[in-house]
């Protein structure tokens, strides 16, 4: 879904009752303004390289299902 525009990945993600993961700030705007739509995972951690973030969402992985499972609309993962 890489070259999806935004509004198929939306779609795609309340499907699958996925959470959907985003480094776009669009996505937590428009989620914080709809009353429903999935649960989004708003990563931001800057330009670090991928084995680093993976490290980084690993150690993360209890708050980040912690929140998931309350229900947040928004997670906010700075990944420090």
């Amino acid at each position: 879904m890489a070259n999806a525009i935004d509004g198929v990945i939306w779609n795609e993600a309340i499907s699958r009752s996925a959470v959907l993961v985003t480094k776009d700030r669009d996505f937590s705007l428009l989620r914080v303004a709809k009353s429903q739509g999935p649960i989004v995972l708003w990563v931001r951690v800057g330009n670090i390289d991928n084995r680093a973030l993976i490290r980084r969402f690993l150690s993360a992985m209890p708050q980040i299902a912690e929140a998931v499972a309350r229900g947040e609309a928004v997670i906010e993962f700075v990944g420090s």
